[in-house]
């Protein structure tokens, strides 16, 4: 099979950072909501991949004003920076993402990050993992309000667009359950899961995936395998 381009989800798959995620949930949902923070297999089945939006109305109030909605997402992700920051040069991607993302960039592949992130998260991780050195506003998705977040296939439609691709053309890296079926809907050419070994599996009954890694080290044989390196 021979692919021509590349989409990307951030958050657990070129970053490991649920940990960081799990613990600013912790602290915020307690001390403005009153409720507790979900349970690690809820979190991995239901919240990861999806945004602060969908998590809000589900988790918090289906009745909301989009100050609200702003307030959370600056209580939440101003605590998962600190959380970040506090790791100091453990703050990094996973092994392997940086000699990936550097050859992908040399050898002229067209490739999209799609992160259900806010664009706050985005222009933090710009600053502090230097993702700008690979990534610009012109091939970056992220959550603006104006689609439809994961599970559904809106986000890599959208990524696939910026590309001139369509998203049968494209090898997807993703890390979570929504994400991975999102992919799936949106009739990704293949779909390889990457994820944080110490967490549980994100297949299910209703995720095909075509390979399972839990780092970025084998990149090489992977884009090899479809066509987009030799």
């Amino acid at each position: 099979m021979n692919l021509k381009g590349i989409l990307f989800d951030f958050n657990g798959t070129l970053l490991f950072d649920s940990d960081m995620h799990m613990e600013a949930f912790r602290r915020v949902l307690p001390k403005y909501y009153g409720i507790e923070a979900p349970s690690l297999d809820d979190m991995l089945a239901t919240v990861f991949g999806r945004t602060n939006r969908m998590f809000y109305t589900s988790r918090i109030s289906p009745d909301y004003t989009e100050d609200d909605l702003k307030t959370f997402v600056e209580r939440k992700e101003n605590e998962y920076f600190n959380i970040c920051m506090e790791l100091g040069e453990s703050f990094r991607l996973a092994d392997g993402a940086y000699e990936m993302l550097d050859a992908i960039k040399e050898s002229g592949i067209p490739y999209c990050l799609a992160t259900g992130s806010e664009r706050i998260n985005v222009e933090f991780y710009m600053k502090h993992l230097n993702l700008d050195r690979w990534f610009s506003w012109d091939n970056i998705v992220y959550e603006n309000g104006t689609f439809v977040g994961k599970p559904a296939p809106d986000i890599y439609h959208l990524a696939a667009e910026r590309l001139g691709l369509s998203t049968s053309d494209c090898l997807v890296f993703e890390d979570g359950t929504s994400g991975i079926r999102a992919a799936n809907a949106a009739g990704a050419g293949a779909v390889i899961a990457v994820y944080d070994k110490k967490y549980p599996s994100p297949l299910t009954e209703e995720t095909k995936v075509d390979a399972v890694y839990h780092d970025h080290l084998e990149w090489k044989k992977t884009l090899a395998k479809y066509g987009l390196m030799r």
